[in-house]
């Protein structure tokens, strides 16, 4: 089974990678704009918008919060 276009920006739009995406790309914003938008900054920003996919995606693998789990 192979993944194609299609698969890929359907996992795309799964909410529990767009929403840990989404809050790290404003923080990553936030951070390069309040540290005077030097390269530096923007390599941080860039850092911290890959943290929010990789969590992302962890929680989409451990299935997120199921109902009823304690």
């Amino acid at each position: 089974m192979a993944l194609d276009a299609g698969d890929f920006l359907e996992l795309l739009l799964v909410r529990r990678i767009v929403i840990p995406l989404v809050v790290s790309a404003v923080i990553g914003l936030g951070v390069y704009y309040f540290s005077g938008k030097s390269p530096a900054s923007a390599a941080v920003a860039f850092g911290i918008c890959i943290v929010g996919l990789a969590i992302g995606a962890i929680w989409h693998i451990a299935g997120g919060s199921k109902s009823g789990a304690a």
